[in-house]
């Protein structure tokens, strides 16, 4: 599975991270290891079909 995040801090414009893992959890964890300093995830996405609203 692959999580991206929307990040932003508060001076800055929207970005992405993602990461690819055998679980949502895993991936998940893997991607907001990738959030830098100052940023905080704003948007969870994934690709897989059952965890979208």
């Amino acid at each position: 599975m692959i999580v991206t995040l929307t990040i932003q801090s508060g001076e800055n414009e929207p970005d992405l991270v993602s990461a690819e893992a055998a679980t949502y959890e895993e991936a998940n964890v893997a991607a907001e290891a990738r959030i830098p300093d100052g940023f905080k995830a704003i948007v969870i996405h994934t690709d897989d079909p059952a965890f979208q609203a």
